[in-house]
């Protein structure tokens, strides 16, 4: 990158009234340069006012018409961050959506030593949910979607993160966790599901959430430790819902999990 393009950045990355200021007194600047190059042609006691006036009207020109630049290119820069935070988040939950989750476990596995686990990985599915939207409407279903999002975001670290994957799906990412806080988390979030109904006043509302857990082990891609995550998922589906299955045998779906039911 050359002086100039660095120069460009930093200027773009100012405030829009520093960027005004500085237009205005580089055209000053310029201006007063050219009306001295004609002094020449004027009488030398009146270069004061030649500058004087110069100035003034390089004031009162570009003044405004950088205050409209600029506001117009800030505009269109914050514009452009909210489309690309869009980009990145799920519109109803405010989570990271699908991509964003794995463009950011996938960073976290590369800079993780190749010796160690990277943290662990919980994928969680609303339990029924089909049956919440049929018998209290898609709006209610939509405010449940947005309890869970509340709760995943008040569970997790600083360093962790959560999305959704779609539907009544989502996942979590807990960096460096191993299965222990992976499994106090889990129940955390089963209990916290009976409360949903008492936010939302709809004290019939059954809410519950069944959770695969897989601990990301040395050397294991993304793709692997989500794909075991999932058997688990699947696994807490065929065993009765609203429990936690961890990835800790060979045996998954077929196997007495260890675990504790909710």
């Amino acid at each position: 990158m050359t002086t100039y393009d660095l120069w460009m950045t930093k200027f773009g990355n100012m405030s829009p009234y520093k960027q005004v200021v500085i237009m205005v007194l580089m055209a000053t600047v310029a201006a007063n340069f050219l009306a001295l190059g004609f002094f020449v042609f004027v009488d030398l006691s009146e270069i004061d006012n030649l500058l004087i006036v110069t100035t003034a009207i390089v004031v009162i020109v570009s003044a405004p018409l950088g205050s409209f630049l600029v506001g117009l290119n800030y505009r269109l820069k914050q514009t452009a961050l909210l489309l690309e935070l869009a980009s990145r988040r799920d519109d109803l939950t405010g989570l990271s959506n699908r991509n964003e989750f794995y463009l950011q476990a996938q960073r976290q596995i590369a800079l993780c030593d190749p010796e160690r686990s990277a943290g662990a990985i919980l994928y969680i599915d609303a339990d029924h949910f089909k049956s919440i939207n049929d018998q209290h409407g898609h709006a209610v279903g939509d405010s449940v979607l947005q309890e869970v999002g509340i709760l995943l975001r008040s569970v997790i670290g600083e360093w962790d993160f959560a999305a959704r994957f779609g539907g009544e799906e989502f996942a979590l990412f807990l960096t460096n966790a191993d299965i222990g806080k992976a499994d106090w988390l889990a129940h955390k979030i089963l209990m916290g599901m009976k409360e949903i109904p008492t936010h939302l006043r709809i004290l019939e509302l059954n809410v519950t959430v069944s959770v695969g857990i897989a601990v990301h082990q040395s050397g294991q891609s993304l793709e692997e430790a989500l794909v075991a995550a999932d058997k688990c998922l699947y696994a807490a589906k065929n065993q009765g819902r609203n429990r936690i299955v961890h990835a800790n045998s060979e045996f998954i779906g077929t196997y007495e999990p260890k675990r504790r039911i909710v």
